[in-house]
């Protein structure tokens, strides 16, 4: 089965404005001048690339599964067997060594992220194996050797769900998960702020051409003028422009515990994101921006007066019956009444308590793009929902609207779309990963969740994620 690629991925290689060709260098006959190709991988997705380096001054890295978006290298060192390329445009570096005349070993790193990344000469890239039908003792392999606390898989074709899970709630306790555990699921947020949206067009509160300028532009003064024009289409879909986050140093400002009103803190987040520079021309790329969903959830709150979780609960979840729904890190303070997140640090897992004034989840502010908990079986629920379209939900021209790229590419709105047509997204807040599918030509639905998000842990979903749908084929 082919690897789909990941949602978050697209902020690495976001195509990115040409940068200067420079830097230093040694031997213009090196051995490691040449065309590479290789797969960049977390889970069950990846994106392939392609890299070229021309001489000791010239280099690119080609983003195959992005439009063949090139990107220069700006630094480029050639030192013996050791290859060092530098990215200042996407904030990225590869570093690799000559594992043989054909092949290099290296770590491709964007904003501190480091991931292995194996290069092969030529413009031939391999093939992955084949997954098999996920059971009970398959998962319980890959969490230990992850050895990430618990995981949990769940999916649906026509009978079920059915629901795996294993593991312990917290790393530093004896209580194991269970079937009906509560998950954080990161920016699979995303999908539910679309199909709110989606659900506010159908009763006429906003339309999918309503504009960010129309509805903030008295609230945001000092809104940069390239985002006026940027509608929910642009927003949902990653097009409007705006940088992916705002300063990471100004986040500490914002209130992670619950708020009478969250909604003046999500505008204030939101007129910062608005004043940045833009990253591009509206809808010329796609990058990948929490931003975006935050304007989209304060757009919103402004027409409605409401804030963003209590749309959602009473547009999205009442409707679907997904009772197991919430916001934030999932439990009560001193309990381990559910699954805690965990800190990866090498092979140590510590857990990020619940409790007021401690971090374990994003801010408040950033509910919009990522701050749902719910359980496996209400997730199947949700997934089943994008799957069957109902009628009574969503009319088919507005599940056709949250499933297609409305500007080419391959991300819809919440959903990136396969090359086999199936949706795909990931999600994570650092102590937390999931992943979910939905293959409508199949019949299949799946997720997979784990309570840290290390490398390891990462892998282990993605690879649970195919076995999964594996396990729902065989069926």
């Amino acid at each position: 089965m082919a690897i789909s690629r990941r949602g978050h991925l697209k902020s690495w290689l976001a195509i990115a404005v040409a940068a200067g060709i420079g830097g230093s260098a040694h031997a213009a006959g090196s051995s490691l001048i040449g065309t590479w190709s290789g797969k960049l991988s977390i889970g069950s997705a990846s994106l392939r690339l392609r890299f070229i380096v021309t001489d000791d001054k010239t280099a690119k890295v080609i983003s195959l599964d992005q439009g063949n978006a090139e990107i220069p290298a700006d630094g480029i060192m050639l030192e013996g067997d050791k290859l060092t390329l530098t990215f200042t445009a996407i904030k990225a570096r590869f570093e690799g060594r000559l594992k043989d005349a054909d092949h290099i070993e290296g770590t491709f790193t964007q904003m501190n992220q480091p991931r292995p990344l194996s290069l092969h000469r030529g413009e031939v890239i391999e093939e992955s194996g084949a997954a098999e039908p996920l059971t009970l003792a398959l998962l319980q392999g890959l969490r230990a050797k992850a050895q990430t606390p618990a995981m949990g898989a769940a999916w649906k074709r026509t009978d079920g769900p059915r629901i795996l899970v294993d593991g312990l709630r917290s790393s530093e306790s004896t209580q194991a998960v269970t079937a009906e555990d509560q998950w954080h699921w990161g920016s699979i947020t995303k999908s539910m702020t679309a199909t709110l949206v989606a659900r506010l067009v159908e009763a006429g509160v906003v339309t999918w051409q309503t504009s960010v300028g129309s509805v903030l532009g008295a609230k945001v003064p000092d809104m940069h003028a390239a985002y006026k024009d940027a509608t929910f289409l642009h927003l949902l879909s990653h097009r409007a422009g705006l940088q992916p986050n705002i300063d990471v140093l100004h986040l500490a400002g914002y209130a992670r515990d619950p708020l009478p009103d969250v909604k003046p803190e999500r505008l204030k987040y939101a007129m910062e994101a608005l004043a940045q520079a833009p990253v591009g021309p509206l809808a010329a790329q796609m990058v990948y921006s929490n931003n975006g969903y935050i304007v989209v959830g304060v757009m919103l709150e402004t027409v409605t007066g409401q804030a963003w979780e209590d749309l959602i609960k009473n547009y999205v979840f009442k409707p679907l019956q997904l009772s197991s729904a919430g916001f934030g890190a999932p439990g009560h303070p001193g309990l381990i009444d559910q699954p805690l997140g965990h800190i990866a640090a090498g092979e140590k897992r510590k857990p990020a308590l619940v409790g007021p004034g401690l971090v374990n989840d994003n801010p408040v502010a950033l509910g919009p793009a990522g701050r749902v908990h719910m359980s496996l079986r209400d997730m199947i629920t949700y997934l089943c929902a994008h799957r069957d379209e109902p009628r009574a939900f969503l009319k088919p021209e507005s599940w056709q609207t949250l499933h297609t790229p409305p500007f080419g590419g391959d991300y819809a709105l919440g959903w990136i779309v396969r090359p086999d047509g199936a949706l795909w997204h990931n999600g994570s807040n650092t102590v937390w990963y999931g992943e979910i599918l939905v293959d409508k030509k199949a019949g299949v639905v799946c997720a997979v969740v784990a309570n840290d998000a290390g490398p390891a842990t990462q892998q282990a979903v993605g690879t649970a994620l195919l076995d999964a749908r594996a396990a729902a084929l065989s069926n």
